[in-house]
């Protein structure tokens, strides 16, 4: 079997979770494997970046990759392409639900942060909002919190799901697997040819839109059930072995 298009998480898969400096030797490695491939090939890099991070972070990657298929920010609330340089909000995003957020984030930055001075908002997202820390323990009082806070307020429905150092809020229905069924269809292709790749519960919305679903080896053990193949390697090894697996005939023959 033959695929299209590469759906990858970034955090846990391309780069370590951890807040440390890439492996420079490791990252070359994926570099090189992707330039070695678009040279001997008209087509794209066929990587479809899906993460929770923002669009700033996700268009550095973007042009060291030099990757022109639209791209998944912010869990699926935004999708950005290089190539003309647009963001927009992907499927279930509206004004109201916006609003909704703006006010949430008020509360958590005057009322939850100043109680909780280990957990630190994070800056950059239009349509999703992250809390960090190293401690992330401390989350588990603050989502009774900020529920209570939205069932006050009227809304909007909330997914929240922690990660390993974060807790992502995100608007309900809207989510990477949404995000990525668009792109697909923009591309003129589907979930048969397509791979993903991800290591936590929040990238079983990417099992959910591919054939293939891969995790490499430091992937949480829940999302390791949903898996088609775990590789032995973390990280960018583990992606690396996962694509060398199984290899993208049809777009780089």
């Amino acid at each position: 079997m033959s695929y299209r298009w590469i759906v990858s998480d970034i955090d846990g898969c391309l780069s370590p979770e951890t807040s440390e400096a890439w492996n420079w030797d490791t990252f070359k490695q994926l570099a090189e494997f992707f330039y070695e491939r678009r040279r001997s090939s008209s087509y794209p890099v066929p990587l479809i970046l899906c993460t929770g991070r923002p669009q700033p972070y996700v268009e550095v990657w973007a042009k060291i990759f030099d990757l022109r298929a639209p791209l998944v920010c912010e869990n699926g609330a935004v999708i950005y392409t290089l190539m003309d340089n647009v963001s927009r909000f992907g499927p279930g995003v509206t004004p109201e639900k916006i609003q909704g957020l703006r006010n949430l984030r008020s509360f958590i930055e005057k009322k939850l942060l100043p109680e909780q001075p280990e957990v630190i908002y994070q800056f950059g997202k239009e349509a999703q909002l992250s809390l960090f820390s190293q401690k992330p323990e401390l989350f588990r009082g603050m989502i009774d919190e900020i529920n209570n806070f939205v069932r006050q307020q009227g809304g909007p429905e909330l997914v929240i799901q922690p990660s390993h150092y974060y807790l992502n809020i995100s608007l309900a229905g809207v989510n990477k697997g949404e995000a990525i069924k668009v792109i697909l269809s923009e591309l003129g292709s589907n979930r048969d040819e397509a791979v993903g790749i991800g290591d936590t519960l929040g990238d079983i919305a990417i099992r959910e839109q591919v054939a293939f679903f891969a995790c490499p080896a430091n992937a949480h053990k829940e999302i390791k059930e949903y898996a088609d193949y775990i590789s032995p390697y973390s990280d960018i090894l583990g992606v690396l072995d996962i694509l060398q697996h199984y290899p993208f005939s049809s777009v780089w023959d």
